[in-house]
């Protein structure tokens, strides 16, 4: 199952305002339950984090922790949002982070 994206800056603001919010000390997700059977996800880096370098590089973490785990995630928009100490974190530290994330928000039984 392969996920979606969001694009449009009203879908972000729909899960922002209408969604649940979780954070650790990596990353804020949103989390809004939708009627579809696809799920959707949309990651947000600010500039302020660092460089494009540092930017990509935390998105393309998150994106292969998510691969790996895109079986067992259910039907939810989905946003995540980077926080600074990001740019330290490696790809275990990713996959926890989002891991516990998901848990907490029930999206994902592990």
């Amino acid at each position: 199952m392969k996920y979606e994206t969001l694009r449009k800056s009203w879908q972000f603001d729909r899960v922002y305002k209408e969604g649940y919010k979780y954070y650790d000390d990596l990353f804020v997700i949103y989390v809004l339950q939708n009627n579809s059977n696809d799920v959707k996800i949309g990651i947000t880096i600010t500039k302020k984090i660092g460089i494009s370098v540092q930017r990509n590089r935390i998105k393309r973490l998150i994106r292969e922790a998510l691969r790996l785990s895109n079986d067992i995630l259910k039907n939810n928009d989905i946003v995540i949002v980077a926080r600074k100490p990001a740019v330290n974190a490696n790809y275990t530290d990713v996959k926890n982070s989002l891991n516990n994330l998901l848990r907490r928000a029930n999206i994902i039984e592990i």
